[in-house]
């Protein structure tokens, strides 16, 4: 299959054979999804109900739509992004730790889209809903390359985080961030990217980017995906600390805070892959270079004002919703090894969340299942 050229760049072409999944990657998996399984388990004695084993803690649940832009170009209008149109959807807010952990706590937060009403065929064959989620985070590269990389690594950093004391860790965050200061940057080094994330200042949550981290299928092309705010009401919080002085629960506060008195604005990237060697498929901490391949706007996500977090909110969030990025279209289906990893986690988390919960597994077909 030819690469598609046009005054942007050359774009390479989605095929069937894009992926080249380790000989080893299935039993790397099965070893992870026994670990996170006993972190579900223990949190569960702990806290008498199921969470997620990742982005265990909601910061809101908002009601919103998403408009596909009109006049896209061709690379860009696929799959669902191919007519433009008007979605309603369903969005998380929420911190990726597994446990339920002080807003003070220095991390990464994370965010699930759900369009409703998405039609065609599906990336999961016994998949029948009519929704496609985006899953997004506010690190921009995932911290481990492969499904290998985070069964040797990963796994004790998720063993520890979901085992560690609030003051434990936030004792080990501040000592990172002096030896990064007055170690490290006097000569002229920096953390890993892996320990830095424990160390970067809390920003307000609605003025953060949001990335897909790894890569997506576009149709007939492969993405990285990002949100950025857009209006101006948070285009002003872009970078703008959370206060040292708030609480437990800083960021839900602030959700609730701005959407009393503001509707907001963010908008759709997507950014192309041109160059397969540069722009790998199976290695997730690889940056896509901006300069090749810029972000391009694809859709607008607006949410109205409303009350983000009432208790029925967030009990239908928290106990009802799942969000999974393989739960969408094959147009846009996940790609690479830590995506591939995902898929088996993600379903395994959920199915044991709600088992335990004696929650239904409600995939909402119409945005007034959302509690107001």
């Amino acid at each position: 299959m030819t690469d598609v050229v046009t005054a942007a760049g050359t774009y390479e072409r989605f095929h069937e054979d894009i992926e080249t999944p380790r000989d080893d990657e299935d039993a790397d998996i099965e070893k992870i999804v026994r670990v996170l399984r006993s972190n579900n388990e223990r949190a569960y004695r702990k806290n008498k109900r199921g969470l997620r084993d990742a982005h265990a803690k909601g910061h809101g649940i908002l009601r919103g739509e998403l408009e596909v832009l009109d006049d896209l170009d061709d690379e860009l209008a696929q799959g669902m992004f191919a007519t433009p149109r008007v979605y309603p959807i369903v969005a998380r807010l929420s911190s990726t730790s597994g446990a339920i952990r002080s807003d003070q706590l220095r991390g990464v937060r994370g965010l699930g889209v759900k369009v409703i009403g998405v039609d065609g065929e599906r990336a999961l064959p016994d998949d029948t809903a009519n929704t496609q989620d985006f899953i997004m985070v506010t690190h921009r590269e995932f911290l481990f390359a492969d499904a290998h990389a985070y069964s040797r690594t990963g796994m004790v950093t998720a063993w520890a985080l979901a085992r560690l004391s609030d003051p434990a860790l936030k004792l080990g965050s501040e000592a990172l961030d002096t030896f990064n200061r007055q170690v490290l940057a006097r000569v002229g080094r920096e953390l890993p990217d892996k320990l830095a994330v424990f160390i970067a200042p809390n920003t307000h949550i609605l003025g953060d980017v949001f990335h897909s981290s790894a890569p997506l299928r576009h149709g007939d092309y492969m993405i990285k995906m990002r949100l950025v705010p857009r209006s101006p009401e948070v285009r002003a919080l872009l970078g703008a600390p959370m206060p040292d002085s708030g609480g437990v629960n800083a960021f839900a506060e602030s959700v609730i805070d701005f959407f009393a008195l503001h509707d907001a604005e963010y908008e759709l990237q997507v950014q192309l892959c041109t160059d397969l060697e540069t722009m790998p498929i199976e290695d997730a901490t690889k940056e896509w270079d901006h300069r090749r391949s810029p972000y391009r706007p694809v859709a607008i996500i607006r949410y109205p004002r409303q009350n983000p977090y009432t208790p029925e909110r967030r009990a239908f969030g928290d106990d009802v919703l799942s969000f999974n990025s393989w739960r969408g279209l094959d147009a846009h289906r996940p790609l690479g090894s830590i995506n591939r990893l995902k898929k088996r986690v993600y379903e395994a988390s959920s199915q044991y969340r709600h088992q335990v919960n004696h929650a239904p597994m409600l995939e909402p077909s119409d945005e007034s299942q959302l509690p107001t």
